[in-house]
């Protein structure tokens, strides 16, 4: 467990995430904002109490639980508010909503979370009225992500109306909803508004509905070549790039997904609902000052903790800038002295100060507090580690 594969972990963070959570991320696409007025005492309160709970059910992969905790009815009604759905229909979609519930949701968190041997953590309560509840999913050596879930209490019971999700930019509602719009419905005014067109001709709507079919049957390679063969405008609007993206991810193709994710850069880095899907793409190019302009937007989303100041440090690592590598790992390691990656990426950077020494004395302590070994081997054969190898501090510490 080099330092060099903690770098490489930090670096895949977001793109990780996504990939585990590729089941949710082929139906999120739209973006929403949120309103900044600080809540309550009380308000936080519940926020906090809601937050350890869900994050108990998580942990607990408690169905059950996390029933009592997400308001169906009402996450039900905002999907078809997005829809565009008149009173009545809105009724008769929520009872179906209602009666079908939402255990497949559950279950594919739940199955990311057992597959990455991951945990959930409840982070704060955030400031906006109504405060909402910030979770952290951390999914191992397959990243983290985060969603911060809306709540409304009432008759003294706080429960989730709806979440947004960091590594998608979305609100959960919004986006299935749009996914709905995009792949089923025969409105072709409807689909103009999404696209950003005045026109959705006959031949154009067929392709969508008929990718939208390949999509629910899983056969995301195919679904990826009707949405390669849509007009320009339509193909490379926002809304369905991510939708390639995700389809890309699900179908394995690596380089489709290196495309996409490339044409969402070019079209969109300035919005605020990509740019955490293009942090692993601006380290891949090595464009600093967008890298590290991504990491401001998703601080700006969820705050400073170690997991983000871990990857603001391995940012600088990239390039070589080991002193900044090391404050930011200090920060990491001061906002989570959990964080096991944290103290790796803070001996990499006393590698590269060749501070050798210190780097023997970190390992070390490494060794202590997380009851691990490291061997010869982890460091050999990696240039960054040649000096370290060669020093009478790491020959001491393990001899060959």
């Amino acid at each position: 467990m080099c330092a060099s594969a903690v770098y490489e972990r930090a670096r895949l963070v977001h793109k990780s995430a996504m990939k585990n959570l590729a089941w949710l991320a082929t139906l999120l696409f739209a973006t929403c904002g949120f309103a900044q007025i600080s809540g309550t005492s009380t308000e936080r309160e519940a926020a906090r109490r809601f937050g350890e709970s869900i994050a108990s059910a998580f942990n607990e992969r408690d169905e059950k639980l996390m029933s009592t905790l997400i308001d169906v009815r009402g996450f039900g009604l905002r999907v078809a508010k997005v829809q565009g759905m008149g009173p009545g229909d809105q009724e008769q979609f929520v009872a179906g909503f209602e009666k079908s519930g939402l255990s497949q949701l559950y279950a594919g968190y739940f199955r990311v979370l057992t597959d990455s041997n991951g945990s959930a953590r409840f982070m704060r309560a955030t400031d906006t009225r109504p405060a909402r509840a910030l979770v952290r999913l951390d999914l191992g050596a397959n990243g983290n992500d985060y969603l911060e879930f809306m709540l409304e209490t009432r008759e003294g019971r706080t429960r989730a109306v709806d979440w947004f999700v960091l590594s998608q930019g979305e609100l959960v509602s919004v986006t299935i909803g749009s996914v709905v719009q995009m792949f089923t419905t025969s409105d072709t005014g409807l689909l103009g508004r999404l696209f950003g067109t005045e026109r959705i001709d006959a031949k154009t709507l067929g392709r969508l509905r008929k990718a939208g079919e390949l999509q629910r049957a899983g056969k995301y390679a195919e679904a990826l070549n009707e949405m390669r063969q849509l007009p320009d405008a339509i193909a490379n609007s926002r809304p369905l790039l991510s939708a390639q993206a995700s389809m890309a991810q699900m179908a394995k193709d690596d380089a489709e997904y290196t495309r996409v994710i490339a044409k969402l850069a070019e079209k969109y880095s300035d919005e605020p609902a990509t740019a955490f899907k293009l942090i692993d793409h601006y380290f891949t190019i090595k464009d600093r000052p967008r890298m590290l302009k991504a990491l401001d937007t998703m601080e700006k989303r969820v705050g400073a903790d170690g997991v983000t100041r871990n990857l603001r440090a391995a940012a600088y690592f990239s390039f070589g800038d080991y002193a900044n590598t090391l404050k930011y790992a200090d920060e990491a390691i001061q906002l989570e002295p959990d964080l096991m990656s944290g103290y790796d990426t803070r001996a990499s950077a006393l590698v590269g100060l060749a501070r050798h020494a210190e780097a023997v004395a970190e390992y070390q302590s490494l060794e202590k507090r997380f009851e691990i070994q490291f061997t010869r081997d982890v460091f050999t054969g990696d240039p960054l580690f040649a000096k370290f190898v060669a020093s009478p501090a790491f020959r001491g510490w393990l001899p060959e």
